[in-house]
Protein backbone atom coordinates (compact mmCIF):
# COMPACT_ATOMS: atom_id res chain seq x y z
CA UNK A 1 0.00 0.00 0.00
CA UNK A 2 2.97 2.34 0.43
CA UNK A 3 3.27 2.89 -3.33
CA UNK A 4 -0.32 4.08 -3.49
CA UNK A 5 0.20 6.38 -0.51
CA UNK A 6 3.18 7.96 -2.30
CA UNK A 7 1.39 8.22 -5.64
CA UNK A 8 -1.60 9.81 -3.95
CA UNK A 9 0.58 12.47 -2.31
CA UNK A 10 2.16 13.42 -5.62
CA UNK A 11 -1.09 13.45 -7.56
CA UNK A 12 -3.10 15.38 -5.03
CA UNK A 13 -0.21 17.80 -4.32
CA UNK A 14 -0.49 17.20 -0.61
CA UNK A 15 -4.23 17.17 -0.02
CA UNK A 16 -7.23 15.09 -0.96
CA UNK A 17 -9.52 18.09 -1.38
CA UNK A 18 -7.24 20.15 -3.60
CA UNK A 19 -8.15 18.38 -6.83
CA UNK A 20 -11.81 19.42 -6.69
CA UNK A 21 -11.51 22.93 -5.25
CA UNK A 22 -9.89 24.61 -8.25
CA UNK A 23 -12.62 24.96 -10.86
CA UNK A 24 -14.58 27.67 -12.59
CA UNK A 25 -18.31 27.60 -11.66
CA UNK A 26 -19.34 27.78 -15.32
CA UNK A 27 -23.02 26.88 -15.02
CA UNK A 28 -23.51 28.60 -11.67
CA UNK A 29 -22.21 31.92 -13.04
CA UNK A 30 -24.47 31.73 -16.09
CA UNK A 31 -27.51 30.90 -13.96
CA UNK A 32 -26.80 33.65 -11.46
CA UNK A 33 -26.27 36.19 -14.24
CA UNK A 34 -29.62 35.29 -15.80
CA UNK A 35 -31.36 35.47 -12.42
CA UNK A 36 -29.95 38.96 -11.81
CA UNK A 37 -31.00 40.20 -15.24
CA UNK A 38 -34.43 38.62 -15.41
CA UNK A 39 -36.02 38.14 -12.00
CA UNK A 40 -35.64 41.34 -9.99
CA UNK A 41 -34.95 39.24 -6.89
CA UNK A 42 -32.86 41.06 -4.28
CA UNK A 43 -31.77 38.15 -2.10
CA UNK A 44 -29.51 36.43 -4.64
CA UNK A 45 -25.99 35.17 -3.81
CA UNK A 46 -23.03 37.42 -4.56
CA UNK A 47 -21.42 37.02 -7.97
CA UNK A 48 -17.93 36.39 -6.60
CA UNK A 49 -16.68 33.68 -9.02
CA UNK A 50 -15.11 31.38 -6.47
CA UNK A 51 -15.44 27.65 -5.95
CA UNK A 52 -18.16 28.09 -3.34
CA UNK A 53 -20.61 29.73 -5.75
CA UNK A 54 -22.22 26.40 -6.66
CA UNK A 55 -22.77 25.70 -2.96
CA UNK A 56 -24.16 29.18 -2.37
CA UNK A 57 -26.67 28.82 -5.19
CA UNK A 58 -27.75 25.45 -3.79
CA UNK A 59 -28.19 27.11 -0.39
CA UNK A 60 -30.26 29.86 -2.01
CA UNK A 61 -32.53 27.26 -3.65
CA UNK A 62 -33.01 25.55 -0.29
CA UNK A 63 -33.81 28.81 1.55
CA UNK A 64 -35.91 30.54 -1.13
CA UNK A 65 -39.69 30.58 -1.07
CA UNK A 66 -41.60 28.50 -3.63
CA UNK A 67 -42.47 31.73 -5.46
CA UNK A 68 -38.83 32.81 -5.61
CA UNK A 69 -37.71 29.40 -6.87
CA UNK A 70 -40.39 29.50 -9.56
CA UNK A 71 -39.35 33.01 -10.62
CA UNK A 72 -35.72 31.87 -10.84
CA UNK A 73 -36.73 28.77 -12.83
CA UNK A 74 -35.14 26.57 -10.17
CA UNK A 75 -38.27 24.95 -8.77
CA UNK A 76 -37.75 21.25 -9.58
CA UNK A 77 -38.47 19.28 -6.37
CA UNK A 78 -36.58 16.37 -4.90
CA UNK A 79 -37.75 13.04 -6.39
CA UNK A 80 -39.94 10.86 -4.18
CA UNK A 81 -38.79 7.67 -2.52
CA UNK A 82 -38.41 4.91 -5.07
CA UNK A 83 -36.88 7.17 -7.75
CA UNK A 84 -33.10 6.94 -7.82
CA UNK A 85 -31.37 10.18 -6.83
CA UNK A 86 -27.81 10.81 -5.66
CA UNK A 87 -28.08 13.43 -2.89
CA UNK A 88 -25.64 16.30 -2.55
CA UNK A 89 -24.55 18.13 0.56
CA UNK A 90 -27.82 20.06 0.63
CA UNK A 91 -31.32 18.65 0.09
CA UNK A 92 -31.92 20.27 -3.32
CA UNK A 93 -32.46 18.49 -6.62
CA UNK A 94 -29.84 20.36 -8.66
CA UNK A 95 -26.17 19.28 -8.77
CA UNK A 96 -24.53 22.65 -9.38
CA UNK A 97 -21.03 21.69 -8.20
CA UNK A 98 -20.46 18.55 -10.23
CA UNK A 99 -22.02 20.10 -13.32
CA UNK A 100 -19.66 23.05 -12.90
CA UNK A 101 -16.69 20.67 -12.68
CA UNK A 102 -17.79 18.78 -15.81
CA UNK A 103 -18.16 22.02 -17.76
CA UNK A 104 -14.84 23.34 -16.50
CA UNK A 105 -13.13 20.13 -17.61
CA UNK A 106 -14.73 20.36 -21.06
CA UNK A 107 -13.76 23.99 -21.51
CA UNK A 108 -10.18 23.41 -20.35
CA UNK A 109 -9.98 20.66 -22.98
CA UNK A 110 -11.02 23.20 -25.61
CA UNK A 111 -14.52 21.82 -26.05
CA UNK A 112 -17.22 24.21 -27.23
CA UNK A 113 -20.28 23.60 -25.05
CA UNK A 114 -22.96 23.54 -27.71
CA UNK A 115 -24.89 21.09 -29.85
CA UNK A 116 -26.47 17.80 -28.88
CA UNK A 117 -25.42 16.52 -25.45
CA UNK A 118 -26.20 13.10 -23.93
CA UNK A 119 -25.95 12.42 -20.21
CA UNK A 120 -25.41 8.64 -20.22
CA UNK A 121 -26.50 7.19 -16.88
CA UNK A 122 -28.43 10.36 -16.08
CA UNK A 123 -30.55 8.89 -13.24
CA UNK A 124 -33.35 11.37 -12.47
CA UNK A 125 -31.62 14.24 -14.27
CA UNK A 126 -30.04 16.52 -11.67
CA UNK A 127 -27.09 17.42 -13.94
CA UNK A 128 -29.35 17.85 -16.97
CA UNK A 129 -31.53 20.24 -14.99
CA UNK A 130 -28.52 22.49 -14.36
CA UNK A 131 -27.39 22.28 -17.99
CA UNK A 132 -30.88 23.15 -19.20
CA UNK A 133 -30.99 26.19 -16.93
CA UNK A 134 -27.47 27.38 -17.82
CA UNK A 135 -27.45 26.71 -21.59
CA UNK A 136 -31.06 26.99 -22.78
CA UNK A 137 -30.07 28.15 -26.28
CA UNK A 138 -26.79 26.30 -26.78
CA UNK A 139 -27.51 22.67 -25.91
CA UNK A 140 -30.06 20.12 -27.09
CA UNK A 141 -30.24 17.78 -24.13
CA UNK A 142 -30.75 14.02 -23.96
CA UNK A 143 -30.61 11.61 -21.04
CA UNK A 144 -30.38 7.83 -20.93
CA UNK A 145 -30.61 5.44 -18.00
CA UNK A 146 -31.76 1.83 -17.42
CA UNK A 147 -33.95 2.80 -14.44
CA UNK A 148 -37.44 3.30 -15.90
CA UNK A 149 -38.84 5.18 -12.89
CA UNK A 150 -35.96 7.67 -13.04
CA UNK A 151 -36.58 8.35 -16.73
CA UNK A 152 -40.33 8.68 -16.19
CA UNK A 153 -39.79 11.15 -13.35
CA UNK A 154 -37.23 13.11 -15.38
CA UNK A 155 -39.60 13.36 -18.34
CA UNK A 156 -42.40 14.65 -16.11
CA UNK A 157 -40.30 17.14 -14.12
CA UNK A 158 -37.27 18.34 -16.11
CA UNK A 159 -38.40 20.29 -19.18
CA UNK A 160 -36.36 20.49 -22.34
CA UNK A 161 -34.79 17.02 -22.12
CA UNK A 162 -35.47 13.94 -24.24
CA UNK A 163 -34.99 11.01 -21.87
CA UNK A 164 -34.79 7.35 -22.90
CA UNK A 165 -34.59 4.01 -21.12
CA UNK A 166 -31.64 1.84 -22.12
CA UNK A 167 -30.68 -1.75 -21.38
CA UNK A 168 -27.70 -2.71 -19.25
CA UNK A 169 -25.74 -3.52 -22.41
CA UNK A 170 -25.72 -1.76 -25.82
CA UNK A 171 -27.16 -0.57 -28.11
CA UNK A 172 -28.64 2.83 -27.26
CA UNK A 173 -31.70 4.09 -29.18
CA UNK A 174 -29.75 6.71 -31.17
CA UNK A 175 -28.44 6.92 -34.71
CA UNK A 176 -24.76 6.93 -35.57
CA UNK A 177 -22.93 10.23 -34.91
CA UNK A 178 -25.87 11.70 -32.96
CA UNK A 179 -24.02 13.76 -30.33
CA UNK A 180 -21.37 16.45 -30.11
CA UNK A 181 -20.90 15.83 -26.36
CA UNK A 182 -21.49 12.76 -24.18
CA UNK A 183 -20.95 12.79 -20.41
CA UNK A 184 -20.95 9.78 -18.09
CA UNK A 185 -20.10 10.63 -14.49
CA UNK A 186 -19.55 7.68 -12.14
CA UNK A 187 -20.54 5.05 -14.72
CA UNK A 188 -17.21 3.55 -15.85
CA UNK A 189 -16.46 3.31 -12.13
CA UNK A 190 -18.94 0.41 -12.05
CA UNK A 191 -18.68 -1.45 -15.39
CA UNK A 192 -16.95 -4.80 -15.75
CA UNK A 193 -14.11 -4.94 -18.32
CA UNK A 194 -16.50 -6.52 -20.82
CA UNK A 195 -19.09 -3.80 -20.26
CA UNK A 196 -16.40 -1.10 -20.48
CA UNK A 197 -15.36 -2.37 -23.90
CA UNK A 198 -18.91 -2.72 -25.18
CA UNK A 199 -19.95 0.74 -24.05
CA UNK A 200 -16.78 2.42 -25.35
CA UNK A 201 -17.63 1.00 -28.77
CA UNK A 202 -21.21 2.25 -28.45
CA UNK A 203 -20.02 5.71 -27.44
CA UNK A 204 -17.81 5.83 -30.52
CA UNK A 205 -20.80 4.85 -32.68
CA UNK A 206 -23.11 7.61 -31.45
CA UNK A 207 -20.45 10.33 -31.04
CA UNK A 208 -20.09 12.66 -34.01
CA UNK A 209 -16.65 13.06 -35.62
CA UNK A 210 -14.89 15.83 -33.70
CA UNK A 211 -17.21 15.21 -30.73
CA UNK A 212 -16.10 14.76 -27.13
CA UNK A 213 -16.82 12.24 -24.39
CA UNK A 214 -16.22 12.97 -20.68
CA UNK A 215 -16.29 10.18 -18.10
CA UNK A 216 -14.84 9.31 -14.69
CA UNK A 217 -12.96 6.30 -13.31
CA UNK A 218 -11.58 4.96 -10.05
CA UNK A 219 -7.79 5.22 -10.24
CA UNK A 220 -4.79 5.16 -7.86
CA UNK A 221 -5.96 8.40 -6.21
CA UNK A 222 -9.23 6.74 -5.25
CA UNK A 223 -7.42 3.69 -3.90
CA UNK A 224 -5.17 5.88 -1.76
CA UNK A 225 -8.25 7.65 -0.38
CA UNK A 226 -9.66 4.30 0.72
CA UNK A 227 -6.34 3.22 2.24
CA UNK A 228 -5.41 6.46 4.00
CA UNK A 229 -8.79 7.92 4.95
CA UNK A 230 -11.25 5.01 4.69
CA UNK A 231 -13.28 7.13 2.24
CA UNK A 232 -15.59 5.94 0.84
CA UNK A 233 -16.67 3.19 3.19
CA UNK A 234 -18.88 0.75 1.25
CA UNK A 235 -20.16 -2.48 2.70
CA UNK A 236 -17.44 -4.66 1.22
CA UNK A 237 -19.21 -7.86 2.16
CA UNK A 238 -21.81 -7.04 -0.50
CA UNK A 239 -19.30 -7.64 -3.30
CA UNK A 240 -18.59 -10.97 -4.99
CA UNK A 241 -15.26 -12.75 -4.91
CA UNK A 242 -15.11 -13.67 -1.23
CA UNK A 243 -17.53 -15.16 1.30
CA UNK A 244 -16.89 -12.48 3.94
CA UNK A 245 -14.85 -9.55 2.66
CA UNK A 246 -13.28 -7.22 5.19
CA UNK A 247 -12.01 -3.80 4.23
CA UNK A 248 -8.34 -4.79 4.46
CA UNK A 249 -8.83 -8.07 2.56
CA UNK A 250 -10.67 -6.23 -0.20
CA UNK A 251 -8.03 -3.48 -0.49
CA UNK A 252 -5.12 -5.93 -0.49
CA UNK A 253 -6.78 -7.92 -3.27
CA UNK A 254 -7.54 -4.70 -5.15
CA UNK A 255 -3.96 -3.40 -4.98
CA UNK A 256 -2.45 -6.76 -5.89
CA UNK A 257 -4.61 -7.03 -9.01
CA UNK A 258 -4.09 -3.39 -10.00
CA UNK A 259 -0.32 -3.87 -9.82
CA UNK A 260 -0.46 -7.06 -11.86
CA UNK A 261 -3.27 -6.37 -14.34
CA UNK A 262 -3.88 -2.61 -14.37
CA UNK A 263 -7.50 -3.04 -13.33
CA UNK A 264 -9.77 -4.64 -10.74
CA UNK A 265 -13.48 -5.47 -10.87
CA UNK A 266 -15.83 -6.98 -8.31
CA UNK A 267 -19.56 -7.23 -9.06
CA UNK A 268 -22.25 -6.92 -6.44
CA UNK A 269 -23.50 -10.20 -5.00
CA UNK A 270 -27.16 -9.21 -5.31
CA UNK A 271 -29.22 -6.56 -7.08
CA UNK A 272 -30.58 -5.16 -3.80
CA UNK A 273 -27.05 -4.38 -2.60
CA UNK A 274 -26.76 -1.37 -4.93
CA UNK A 275 -29.08 1.61 -5.27
CA UNK A 276 -28.88 1.82 -9.07
CA UNK A 277 -29.51 -1.83 -9.85
CA UNK A 278 -32.58 -2.32 -7.69
CA UNK A 279 -34.47 0.25 -9.77
CA UNK A 280 -33.75 -1.54 -13.07
CA UNK A 281 -36.15 -4.10 -14.52
CA UNK A 282 -34.60 -7.56 -14.89
CA UNK A 283 -31.25 -6.24 -13.63
CA UNK A 284 -28.24 -8.53 -13.30
CA UNK A 285 -25.05 -7.95 -11.32
CA UNK A 286 -22.58 -9.65 -13.69
CA UNK A 287 -21.25 -6.39 -15.19
CA UNK A 288 -21.96 -3.86 -12.42
CA UNK A 289 -19.95 -3.43 -9.23
CA UNK A 290 -16.69 -1.61 -8.42
CA UNK A 291 -14.19 -1.07 -11.24
CA UNK A 292 -10.70 0.41 -10.85
CA UNK A 293 -8.24 1.03 -13.68
CA UNK A 294 -4.94 2.64 -14.54
CA UNK A 295 -4.58 5.06 -17.44
CA UNK A 296 -2.58 2.49 -19.41
CA UNK A 297 -5.32 -0.11 -19.04
CA UNK A 298 -7.93 2.44 -20.07
CA UNK A 299 -5.96 3.31 -23.19
CA UNK A 300 -5.80 -0.38 -24.10
CA UNK A 301 -9.61 -0.55 -24.10
CA UNK A 302 -10.36 2.51 -26.22
CA UNK A 303 -11.37 1.66 -29.79
CA UNK A 304 -9.44 3.19 -32.67
CA UNK A 305 -10.70 6.68 -33.33
CA UNK A 306 -11.22 7.64 -29.66
CA UNK A 307 -8.27 9.62 -28.27
CA UNK A 308 -7.68 10.94 -24.74
CA UNK A 309 -7.06 14.69 -24.85
CA UNK A 310 -7.27 15.47 -21.13
CA UNK A 311 -7.01 13.66 -17.81
CA UNK A 312 -7.58 15.18 -14.36
CA UNK A 313 -6.74 13.17 -11.24
CA UNK A 314 -9.13 13.00 -8.28
CA UNK A 315 -11.41 15.56 -9.93
CA UNK A 316 -14.93 14.60 -8.88
CA UNK A 317 -16.03 13.41 -5.48
CA UNK A 318 -12.44 14.18 -4.36
CA UNK A 319 -11.52 10.77 -5.80
CA UNK A 320 -12.55 10.08 -9.40
CA UNK A 321 -10.22 10.66 -12.32
CA UNK A 322 -11.88 12.51 -15.20
CA UNK A 323 -11.02 11.88 -18.85
CA UNK A 324 -12.04 13.83 -21.93
CA UNK A 325 -11.87 11.79 -25.12
CA UNK A 326 -12.21 13.07 -28.69
CA UNK A 327 -13.54 11.14 -31.65
CA UNK A 328 -11.24 11.76 -34.63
Amino acid sequence: MADYDQQFSKQADGGIKKATEDFQPVASLRILSDMRQRTGLTNLPSADPCESLSQRIAQWVMDASPEQRALADLAIPMPPAGVHHVPGQLPVFYDFKNTDIVLDELQMAGVSVQGRLLDFGCSSGRNLAVLRRAFPNDLVLFGSDPAALSIQWLTANVPGVQADINNQMPPLPYADASFEIIIAKSIWTHFSPEACLAWFSEVKRILAPGGHFLFSTHGPHDIASRVMFDVPRPKYERFAGHEHWTRDEFLLDLISNMDENGHYFQPYKAVDHQGDLKHIKNAVTDDWGLMFMTEDYLRSMLPNGLRIIKRSIGRTGNRHDVYVVRRD
